[in-house]
């Protein structure tokens, strides 16, 4: 399976921080969260994060903008997910929450999608059983 577009749910510290090495790896990254101040603050992380290392020379201001350009904001999780695959989930560490996040995607994304969590200790094979790909999530 080829990777193309990864869909970041989540635009906190470490949501915005893998879209932007996502987005410097060559994917399309929609990156998305639950408010647009949570977006909006993940993504001027992102341009600070990019400006600091074209001003330092690790990346040319040409390259800082190829990266933005993979990079799509949203708060609409059928825009970000729809034809992701893969999804990378950093929401809030609670089970509830995951697992509709979780129900939810199962609707929207692709056959071939993978689910990766980022979470610190809850149990991925509960949360991996709400959906129909439990050999398809990664925590």
């Amino acid at each position: 399976m080829e990777i193309k577009k990864i869909c970041i749910l989540g635009a906190g510290l470490m949501g915005n921080g893998i879209a932007q090495v996502c987005a410097q790896a060559g994917y399309e990254v929609a990156l998305r969260d639950i408010e647009q101040r949570f977006v909006d603050g993940g993504m001027n992380t992102i341009r600070k994060n990019l400006s600091r290392d074209a001003e330092k020379g690790k990346i040319s201001p040409q390259q800082m903008n190829e990266i933005l350009e993979r990079l799509h904001p949203t708060l609409d999780i059928k825009e970000a997910a729809a034809d992701a695959d893969v999804v990378v989930e950093v929401v809030i560490e609670v089970m509830d929450v995951k697992k509709k996040v979780y129900a939810e995607l199962e609707t929207i994304v692709p056959p071939h999608c993978l689910f990766f969590t980022n979470t610190s200790g809850l149990s991925i094979t509960e949360m991996a059983a709400v959906t129909g790909r439990p050999d398809r999530f990664i925590g």
